[in-house]
């Protein structure tokens, strides 16, 4: 009983707490790209409370992975370039007014901004949370575009079950409706699920998170929470259409997976799944529930933990009772997970003449991948708390040991997607995927002799070159060798070739490189993709 009355009075305490930051925004315009009257802007307002000054790029800050991605990033498709527009934006100018299609293309709905703020925004008949989604929906309405990952992608919408749990009330009642992809939403904070007689504590999937740690300064909580999944990918898409490979790793922090209505209202498609392997039958991924048996003193000793939270916060104080109890125990019951092959990131298209794109992903397309490892579980004290974690990956390949850039290794995800929701950019102007460049796929697929072949090139600072390269085959079952056609060293205009076929008829594949020169005497030259860009019949 004890324990009940002060978990009441905690919640009482967590259900009060309302803020709203504002942001301060920089803007860094400094590439040199084509007359200002060829550009196109994307303009990218991620929502976010968190501010952007000295510490922004240093600090875990959940917003900070979606300005790398798109700040200073253009690129140019013919004579046409496109340029990222992102700026920070607040609680506060939502509730002015700021989000509107008059200033803004694509709106991100941050995973921060809907985990750190969902105790205030499931309060949802206080009268700013009604403006709030009242102007987002407003936005949606007139056309602009919705990017949401993990939190920012449930928080538009779709969740079918009834709430059990304080964690899935506070999801239900903080959505935006805008989003008829569904999800089964079965989560709870831990400690508030066990005095509730919850003995999974976490609900499901969340254990991934929840038992991850929250330390702060723990690597493994900021670099290896979660599980990086070998997702199946679809090209059914614009935004997947060029990628060659049909998995592609992302990381998952637990999320549920989304679910397709029988009876759709809009136009709907799965761009990627969850892996067909179950999650939890996968020995390198399994983890383990655990039980508070603490008591009183546990908590009491928790409100006395040290300690930078690196989740929630902004609460502080109001955190630190659930996170630092002690003490708990491994139950050995493996936490079931069951996403297996059903959607992990959807596309849909809004309902009314506007037609606005709104894309939500499970997952974290713009967080860093490892590969290799397996999940162990700490040794069972009488310590044990949610702070320090349950459980961590051990064995990982280093990051400076592998040929990828794991931090940045799915920004390009992130990137198409947010264009093609912007309607600003052309199904075929996407930027690319593999690296700097690729050949734009060529339509009517079947040409004439000569015709022209267009790259999609990420813009750079140096002198630049493009190189075209290409083989040919009669049957498309035999090809010949890779061979360059040329250099177009001038991108002024463009970058474009007038290519002629060697062979009539054929039919040829293309890929392109991108070479910056980056001093005197070093270039800095582009890898070739896996297959290739572009394909065209000569006739």
């Amino acid at each position: 009983m004890k324990l009940k009355i002060l978990a009441i009075g905690m919640m009482l305490i967590m259900i009060g707490s309302t803020f709203v930051v504002s942001a301060n925004v920089r803007q860094n315009d400094s590439l040199e790209i084509a007359s200002e009257d060829d550009i196109v802007d994307v303009r990218v307002a991620i929502y976010t409370d968190e501010k952007e000054d000295a510490d922004f790029y240093s600090e875990y800050c959940y917003s900070k992975f979606f300005m790398l991605a798109l700040k200073d990033f253009s690129w140019t498709v013919g004579n046409t370039s496109y340029r990222f527009v992102p700026k920070l934006l607040s609680t506060k100018d939502i509730l002015r007014r700021e989000l509107t299609v008059e200033n803004y293309d694509v709106l991100i709905y941050t995973p921060y901004q809907a985990d750190e703020h969902l105790l205030y925004t499931g309060l949802s008949r206080l009268s700013k949370n009604k403006i709030r989604v009242r102007n987002i929906v407003k936005f949606i309405e007139e056309g602009g575009g919705y990017f949401g990952t993990c939190g920012g992608a449930f928080i538009a919408g779709g969740m079918k079950n009834k709430p059990k749990t304080y964690a899935e009330w506070v999801m239900k009642n903080s959505q935006l409706g805008i989003s008829a992809v569904n999800f089964q939403y079965n989560t709870a904070i831990p400690l508030l699920a066990q005095i509730a007689g919850e003995t999974e504590s976490a609900g499901f999937t969340g254990a991934y998170i929840f038992y991850c740690s929250q330390n702060e300064k723990n690597p493994h909580a900021l670099w290896h929470s979660g599980a990086c999944l070998n997702t199946a990918i679809s090209r059914d898409n614009p935004i997947f259409d060029d990628y060659l490979e049909d998995t592609r790793k992302i990381r998952w922090l637990g999320g549920p997976a989304f679910e397709i209505p029988e009876n759709k209202d809009r136009d709907m498609t799965v761009l990627v799944r969850f892996p067909e392997e179950e999650i939890s039958t996968n020995e390198t991924m399994q983890i383990y529930h655990w039980k508070y048996v603490g008591g009183v003193r546990g908590l009491i000793k928790g409100i006395f933990g040290k300690g930078e939270i690196y989740w929630y916060k902004q609460l502080g104080i109001i955190m630190k009772p659930w996170l630092f109890a002690g003490d708990w125990e491994n139950t050995n019951k493996i936490v079931q997970t069951n996403v297996a092959n059903k959607p992990f990131m959807t596309s849909e298209v809004y309902p009314n003449e506007n037609m606005a794109r709104i894309v939500r992903c499970a997952g974290h397309p713009e967080f860093n991948v490892w590969w290799g490892g397996h999940t162990e579980e700490f040794e069972d004290t009488d310590e044990n708390n949610l702070f320090w974690g349950f459980h961590r990956w051990v064995d990982v390949t280093p990051f400076n040991e592998t040929h990828e850039d794991e931090f940045t290794y799915n920004y390009w995800i992130n990137r198409r997607s947010i264009a093609w929701a912007s309607q600003k950019v052309s199904d075929n102007d996407l930027p690319p995927i593999y690296g700097p460049s690729q050949v734009s796929d060529i339509y009517p697929y079947e040409q004439s002799a000569i015709f022209t072949v267009e790259g999609n090139v990420k813009t750079a600072n140096g002198i630049t070159s493009t190189e075209l390269f290409y083989r040919h085959s009669n049957d498309t079952e035999s090809w010949g060798s890779w061979t360059s056609y040329g250099v177009d060293d001038d991108g002024s205009d463009g970058w474009s070739w007038d290519f002629e076929a060697p062979v009539v008829p054929s039919h040829c594949q293309f890929y392109s490189i991108r070479n910056v020169q980056i001093n005197e005497y070093e270039w800095l030259n582009e890898t070739a993709p896996p297959g290739p860009d572009a394909i065209a019949y000569v006739s």
